[in-house]
């Protein structure tokens, strides 16, 4: 599922090729993927429209127009935005196609767990999706007390409270993962029994597995040598120490940790 550092690539691609120029068309493959809008609506409202701005918050990209509207895009499991130049076939499960004169940005998405929203407002804290959202964790304003604060009160996994959305924005089952093993503490650690030392670990490895991610444009396999991401698979080996990762269900969800690094 794209996260964070994820997100953080699709926002470059809008921006690289998204801003500023007119949209001729919009198209709606499937309008499935639209919430609570209808297909017609949503082209017309965006015809001749321009983006303006993007901008990421926690795992969604607000695109603002010059309309006074945002665009909504949220990409579940397996969405991305795709370009393509003038003339190029649309990309596989290509849903909304957003059309400018020189090529196309598509919205893709192959298990349709996602959503394309438009909203007429440039007000964040009037679209409920993110208005609930946590602060975001690279924001240079989440300091250590901050990020205390943020897990203040719970007794869960330090793996589900970094996964919580209005604790703490963008982070979801991978990188909570990353995280817990630059820290070395086993996710499946409560919260409350974690000493200060190891939540000023986690607040650090928190703000440096993020910051890392987004400069390898969120492929960590080139880096297989620092990140237990690439290696989150059956027999798959701890980077640090080679011993084989644990594999574990925390919250319904799966969760990788090396049992000698993690303590």
């Amino acid at each position: 599922m794209p996260e964070l550092p994820d997100v953080e690539a699709r926002k470059s691609r809008i921006e690289s090729f998204g801003l500023g120029e007119p949209l001729k068309k919009v198209l709606v493959r499937d309008e499935r993927i639209l919430e609570g809008i209808k297909p017609t609506a949503f082209s017309r409202a965006l015809k001749g429209a321009e983006f303006t701005s993007v901008k990421r918050r926690g795992k969604y990209l607000l695109v603002a127009t010059n309309k006074n509207s945002t665009l909504l895009l949220h990409f579940g499991m397996t969405g991305d935005i795709v370009y393509t130049k003038k003339g190029e076939p649309a990309p596989p499960y290509s849903r909304v196609e957003f059309i400018f004169d020189k090529g196309s940005l598509h919205y893709t998405n192959l298990r349709m767990i996602g959503k394309v929203s438009l909203f007429p407002t440039l007000n964040e804290d009037e679209i409920e999706d993110v208005s609930k959202l946590g602060p975001e964790p690279l924001d240079r304003k989440f300091t250590y007390a901050r990020f205390r604060e943020a897990l203040r009160g719970t007794k869960t996994t330090i793996h589900q409270a970094l996964m919580d959305q209005e604790r703490i924005a963008g982070i979801g089952n991978i990188y909570s993962d990353e995280i817990a093993f630059q820290a070395g503490i086993n996710p499946e650690r409560p919260v409350d029994k974690l000493s200060e030392e190891e939540i000023r670990a986690l607040y650090e490895k928190t703000k440096w597995t993020l910051k890392r991610a987004i400069a390898l444009n969120a492929e960590l396999e080139k880096r297989p040598d620092l990140f237990i991401i690439p290696h989150r698979k059956k027999n798959g080996a701890c980077p640090k120490c080679g011993t084989v990762l644990k594999k574990v269900s925390i919250g319904g969800r799966s969760s990788y940790y090396c049992p000698r690094c993690q303590k």
